[in-house]
């Protein structure tokens, strides 16, 4: 009986327990509160959907809306700098890795006037004037920064940006190796077993073996670069592009800097949080964050750190700016209508979440409102300069370096194409010079792309922890930016020749005249008076000996004595000086009868000095 009550009121606990026990935890949903409820804090419009975030603002009243006249979304491709962007090609399905760039190209990248009465015909002349200087200043910004991305984007994919030349480089190829190769080649070859046969009467046996295993070796080389010409370009680029992939990883922008909260620590779990962005892209979509977007948000809210621009910044992008999806779905609908109908109600869309976030705006930060009004054009036209200065001091070094980048694997292509050629008389070792100077080429080719990429990625990368700073100043940031350019470009000069592996040696650039200028004039100026002296001297020589050991001292050595002596600046031990001693007096002396002629004309100031036998 005992286990009995014992066994109902476990049932009963069991049961109470099931109903009105802690429920399992799970996935938090995304609306998380209804619209008109308080604002989302800076945390929730970070972790969360941007529209979740807006549908929780409290809708603009509807006498207050007449007055009010949002700006009009722009296109991915808009303005100068869509002049260099193509729609992207990877894969962006169901991921979160699109950063600004990616996500909306270079639009909303300009300022417009907000609230300053019902008619906007009457607005102030200083505000159409300043805000039309920023938007001038932000269009030549964003068009830098534009070329810059685009130029890296096609550096880094050679198969996107030489594509059209791989037919180029298979019927140039081919037709050379049929045409030249094939036909002049085996002269060469006839040669070369004339060759072996002449230097084999020297018994000289490793000497012919080198020289027909050289043969041989190159008649393969050729035959098997001009059977697969495309795909011998194409190895070599998916060798390099692999490796400034690994390159990126390793010391460039991260995948998870710039990711939504929801996603922090399960990048690449979960469909949804998935980054299938190039290497190249995301350093597009640092650039473009670090560049123009931070320096709009300063001219439209008067600040890119604080709360408010943290909070309603990209919301306020988001607004007035069109995605490629966006541009996508609209394309997509095969009629005209409804797709007119459906380009109006994201455009009204947009511009409605623009109103509720500047009313917002407006309750909590009167200041940032003044600027996101245009009221202050001046502080949008300082904006705009420091995005210029920004994107010129970030592009000098990253389109140097996209540019050697490119030229590395166009020189892939030439060098395929040239083989053949360069084959038929390479064949012949000691006629090679020219094969081998190719391949020199091809050679540091490989080494400068790899150099100036992974030069490229810590460039990058530095630019976005510099203008990532909340704490150094604007005009800091920009001079930050420049010197690491510089500094980039002066470590990697020796390199930047894209044909030698080496360079120019610090010794003989201009890096020595920088550092010593007064060293190095004096020694061209003594060297060029030492070559000098030494022509004069040898020119003006007589035929006959010299009277006296004193003469008989080369001129040569008094000249270059003479003209070798450095600048007063160097210390006195290193300068050059005649020796300090007596001149010896001539032991002897001949005679001669035209000499006693010559003295006897010319009265000597000298006592002659008379040889011992003759006295």
């Amino acid at each position: 009986m005992r286990r009995l009550v014992y066994g109902v009121l476990a049932t009963l606990v069991l049961g109470i327990g099931t109903l009105f026990g802690t429920p399992a935890v799970g996935a938090e949903p995304l609306v998380i509160a209804a619209p008109g409820e308080p604002a989302c804090s800076l945390e929730e419009w970070q972790k969360y959907p941007l529209q979740t975030c807006v549908d929780r603002l409290q809708d603009v009243a509807a006498s207050r809306a007449q007055c009010l006249q949002a700006p009009t979304p722009e296109a991915p491709d808009n303005g100068m700098a869509g002049w260099f962007l193509s729609k992207p090609t990877w894969n962006d399905d169901a991921s979160i890795g699109l950063g600004l760039y990616s996500s909306y190209g270079y639009a909303g990248y300009d300022y417009t006037t907000y609230d300053i009465g019902c008619a906007q015909t009457l607005m102030h002349p200083d505000y159409k004037f300043e805000n039309t200087v920023a938007n001038g200043e932000f269009m030549l910004a964003s068009g830098i920064v534009g070329a810059s991305n685009a130029l890296r984007e096609r550096a880094w994919d050679p198969g996107q940006m030489w594509g059209w030349a791989d037919p180029l480089v298979k019927n140039a190829t081919q037709a050379i190796y049929s045409k030249v190769f094939s036909v002049f080649g085996i002269i060469t070859l006839g040669v070369v077993g004339l060759y072996l046969i002449w230097r084999s009467r020297n018994a000289n046996m490793s000497g012919a073996m080198t020289t027909a295993g050289w043969a041989i070796f190159v008649m393969v080389a050729v035959t098997a670069i001009a059977a697969w010409p495309v795909h011998s370009a194409n190895l070599a680029d998916s060798a390099l592009t692999s490796t400034l992939g690994v390159v990126h990883d390793a010391v460039g922008p991260s995948s998870t800097t710039h990711v939504p909260e929801r996603c922090k620590g399960k990048v690449n779990e979960t469909p949804d949080c998935t980054d299938n962005r190039p290497p190249a892209v995301r350093s597009s979509d640092t650039a473009t964050e670090t560049l123009l977007y931070r320096n709009w948000v300063r001219g439209a809210l008067g600040s890119a750190d604080s709360e408010t621009a943290l909070k309603y910044g990209p919301a306020l992008y988001d607004s007035k700016s069109l995605t490629w999806d966006d541009v996508a779905s609209l394309a997509d609908e095969p009629d005209p209508a409804k797709r007119s109908a459906n380009r109006d109600s994201l455009m009204r869309q947009k511009q409605q979440n623009w109103m509720k976030v500047a009313e917002q705006i407006r309750t909590e930060d009167p200041d940032a409102y003044e600027y996101l009004r245009g009221t202050k054009g001046m502080e949008r036209i300082g904006a705009g300069f420091v995005a210029i200065l920004s994107a010129i001091s970030f592009a000098i070094f990253d389109i140097v370096a996209s540019i050697l980048v490119l030229l590395g694997f166009l020189i892939f292509r030439w060098a395929v194409i040239a083989a053949p050629a360069l084959g038929t008389v390479g064949l012949l070792r000691p006629a090679s010079a020219g094969l081998r100077r190719l391949a020199g080429s091809v050679l540091a080719a490989v080494f400068n792309i790899a150099i100036f990429g992974t030069g490229a990625a810590v460039y990058l990368s530095a630019v976005d922890l510099i203008m990532s700073t909340p704490s150094l100043p604007g005009w800091l940031q920009v001079v930050l930016m420049l010197l690491c350019g510089i500094v980039a470009w002066i470590l990697l000069r020796p390199y930047r020749r894209v044909t030698q592996l080496g360079g120019s040696t610090p010794s003989n650039g201009w890096a020595r005249a920088l550092v010593r200028p007064a060293a190095a004039t004096a020694a061209a100026t003594a060297a060029g008076g030492a070559a000098a002296g030494a022509a004069v001297a040898i020119a003006g020589r007589p035929e006959t000996r010299p009277d006296s050991p004193s003469e008989a001292r080369p001129a040569v050595t008094e000249t270059i004595q003479r003209e070798l002596v450095r600048s007063e600046a160097l210390p006195e031990q290193r300068r050059w000086s005649d020796p300090n001693l007596p001149e010896a007096a001539p032991a002897q002396a001949l005679y001669r009868p035209d000499a006693a002629r010559d003295s006897a004309s010319e009265p000597s100031s000298a006592r002659p000095v008379v040889r011992a036998e003759a006295r």
